[in-house]
């Protein structure tokens, strides 16, 4: 019973890791309360009662949970660094409220990698998890959809302020078309973690028309998420996953796409002037020009701009270069971009860490992403895809990004090249 009961809080936890539209204190709790803080800790309360019961504790670690040892030191080191900038920083009272958000997400994102490697049937409780997280994320959708046709959205760079807007209201792009998030309040951050299933999908599962299905679904909501960060995240592990030129070396594949542009060029040239009226009337080329651009004004010269305050923050003495102005302390120096608002922040993980925490911090980041791509197989897609998006994001507050990093560091360790090989057999013996 306790078993069943714990896989089924394995199986939410990591169906809602992402879901912060639902909030358990109903918008009147000094924080968001998601499922995955509830679930997730259940998880390990019911190990522990498991283990009270059984009179014995036995523990195996496998290869993979070995291997994600340097990454538990490096982690640990990670936030010491984030811990030791919080008393000499801008905002120690902030700092030390999320330096616990950290410690939080990230050992409860650890543990939760190391309970699905020591799952005996991976494959089952990924293809549950993420069946289930689709079917809720689209239950979302459909609820924000009724909410924008009915004009209850949230204007860009607002958050909401009542238990509705928080649930359901979508934001919208130039007042054409909803944003569709699902679960996740923020559409980039929906398209990150929809990303990140997908990686799952191909870590855990084979070749199979089910599995076709959901990335075929995960693909559609990423798109609807008209996220540039979420679309560009996607992209990249795509690019560099093996799965998807696998894929489309394949004759039946490579027939779709053929078929697919064709016809597509045939619309496009049949109806070109009615495709140029209704986007003229939807207003959708300046809308989306706003979104892509970098001009002055745009979101794109937001980011970029933010990105040059935090590095000019980072760089104003040798103490900030070092030490950084302490962890969360990016709205005391934000003022004139986000006023008021706690959740300013510099929109890169990387200027972030550097500017709050200083350059050790950042080396240890570095690592922490770095060495899969070198010494793991099969983890430069999701590696580039983390990286990529948090250039213009940032999701070390985020427990999909420890889950998904943590089982990143899990994959297997590539084959030494053959000439250190050949040194390391060939030198010389004491």
């Amino acid at each position: 019973m306790l078993r069943k009961l714990q896989y089924i809080c394995l199986v939410g936890s990591i169906g809602l890791i992402g879901a912060d539209r639902i909030d358990l204190f109903a918008g009147h709790g000094p924080f968001t309360l998601t499922p995955f803080l509830v679930l997730a800790p259940l998880v390990l309360l019911i190990q522990l009662l498991r283990v009270g019961l059984r009179g014995t504790f036995h523990l195996t670690i496998r290869p993979p949970i070995r291997r994600q040892i340097p990454f538990l030191a490096a982690l640990v080191l990670f936030s010491l660094f984030a811990l030791a900038s919080v008393p000499f920083g801008l905002d120690p009272e902030r700092g030390l409220m999320a330096f616990a958000d950290l410690l939080l997400v990230s050992s409860l994102g650890y543990c939760i990698s190391m309970w699905i490697l020591a799952e005996p049937e991976q494959e089952k409780l990924i293809l549950r998890s993420i069946t289930f997280a689709l079917l809720v994320y689209v239950l979302f959708c459909i609820g924000e959809c009724i909410s924008w046709s009915h004009g209850l959205v949230v204007g860009q760079g607002q958050r909401a302020t009542s238990w509705l807007e928080l649930t359901f209201a979508p934001y919208s792009l130039a007042h054409w078309a909803p944003r569709l998030s699902g679960t996740a309040f923020d559409p980039n951050l929906a398209g990150f973690v929809l990303t990140m299933y997908l990686a799952l999908l191909d870590r855990f599962l084979g070749k199979s028309r089910y599995t076709f299905v959901l990335r075929c679904a995960i693909a559609i909501l990423v798109l609807l998420t008209l996220s540039r960060s979420a679309v560009l995240c996607w992209t990249v592990y795509s690019l560099c996953s093996n799965t998807f030129w696998t894929r489309l070396a394949s004759r039946r594949a490579l027939a779709w796409v053929i078929a697919i542009a064709i016809v597509g060029s045939l619309v496009c040239v049949v109806y070109q002037e009615e495709i140029a009226g209704l986007a003229e009337v939807w207003e959708i080329s300046d809308a989306v020009s706003e979104r892509m651009s970098v001009d002055q004004g745009s979101s794109g010269e937001d980011h970029v701009l933010l990105i040059r305050r935090g590095l000019e923050t980072w760089l104003t003495s040798t103490k900030t270069v070092i030490t950084g102005i302490g962890f969360a302390a990016g709205p005391k120096v934000l003022g004139d971009f986000f006023g008021d608002d706690k959740h300013g922040n510099f929109h890169c993980l990387y200027v972030t860490v550097l500017a709050e925490l200083g350059l050790p911090a950042f080396v240890i980041l570095m690592f922490l992403l770095g060495y899969p791509v070198i010494s793991r197989k099969g983890a430069v897609s999701l590696i580039a895809a983390i990286m990529i998006f948090n250039v213009s994001y940032q999701s070390h507050m985020e427990p999909v990004f420890w889950v998904v990093l943590a089982l990143a560091w899990s994959y297997e360790r590539r084959e030494r090249p053959k000439l250190r090989s050949l040194a390391l057999d060939n030198g010389p013996s004491l």
